[in-house]
This record gives C-alpha cells, structure tokens and sequence, in this order.
C-alpha cells in the first residue's frame, strides 16, 4: 500500500506520539489486523525529474560529444559521466580495503552514470577507503537535474555551441513538477 497525501497529524500522549494519515478508501487497508506487525515509512515527497529534461540532457551529451570528437573521438556517455562528476552529488562509503574493487563494480553496475572512485584511507576508520559514490541523473531530483542541465549548457556555451533559448530549456526542467504534482493528484 502507497499512497501521496498531506494533512498528517500528530496527536501526543504520554505512551508516545500517535500519526494519524488521511488514507484512500482501500481494500487492501481493511486487511489491516493489530495483532501483525508493519513497516511504515513516511518520506517527504519530492519533485521528480521529467522525460523531457532527461532526453534533452543526452540531446546535449550528444552536441558535445560530437564537437570534441573534432579533435579526437569522444562518446555522449563520457560527456555524461563528466558532467555527473562535475555537478559533485555523491556521497563517501567507508568500504573495506579487501572489498573495494567489488564495490566499486556493483555500484558502477547500476547505469551510465553511476560512479565511484577511492578516494583514499579513513582517517576515522583503519583499513576503510572513502569511496566517492556518484549518483546517476535516474535518481536526481528537480534541482539536481536542473545543475546537471545547466552544466551541460555551459559546456556547450564554452564549446561555441548554438542551443535554443534559455527560456525552454527552463520550461523543460520546470515541467518535472509539473509532471509530478499531476501524478500525485
């Protein structure tokens, strides 16, 4: 059972706090028994990103790809994995030196985008490596896509790059919103 709604409430006693969640009318809640236990997880909701800004993300990848490959052939994915790494969203992994290699492979495993690269010793942590952990743009959210789109324009601007006019390429990550509000409804 999932559902997106507001109006949560919270009523306090001295046994602890109690949330009451405006829910669906749902056959599947009339299951519920209070002798099972349940895993709840309340998240806040975000802003995913559009179709429109992903395509046009890789329509950019492509622009510069082919620019640089003037000089010396390079792929839209590696004009891709660069701007994910430019746009600096990762996370560090403490992982054990034995299982570095491993890891580093199941997280590439995940897609184009997804990086991870030692970063070196844990200071705090004896035989750990901190591991950069790159997130690919299927996960990013609205403003994180909007980083990544502005710098690939940016490279595109460098790279003398004709685009169209800023006011669509705002349109396209401003519609992630638009899109998720209307899903939520």
């Amino acid at each position: 059972m999932k559902w997106t709604t507001n109006n949560i409430e919270l009523l306090r006693s001295p046994l602890g706090v109690m949330v009451v969640i405006p829910a669906p009318h749902d056959n599947d809640l009339s299951k519920i028994t209070a002798d099972k236990e349940y895993t709840v997880e309340i998240k806040r909701k975000t802003k995913s990103r559009s179709l429109n800004a992903s395509a046009y993300c890789w329509v950019l990848c492509q622009k510069i790809a082919e620019e640089l490959s003037k000089t010396g052939y390079t792929s839209k994915e590696d004009v891709y994995r660069k701007a994910i790494k430019d746009c600096s969203y990762f996370t560090y992994v403490p992982v054990r030196e034995d299982a570095i290699e491993r890891y580093i492979q199941i997280w590439q495993a995940h897609g184009i985008g997804w990086i991870a690269e030692d970063a070196g010793e844990c200071k705090s942590l004896q035989g750990y490596h901190n591991i950069m952990c790159y997130h690919g743009s299927s996960v990013y959210t609205v403003l994180e896509m909007q980083r990544l789109i502005d710098c690939l324009v940016d490279e595109c601007h460098q790279l003398g790059i004709q685009l169209e006019d800023s006011d669509y390429i705002q349109s396209l990550v401003k519609e992630c919103g638009n899109e998720q509000e209307k899903k939520g409804r």
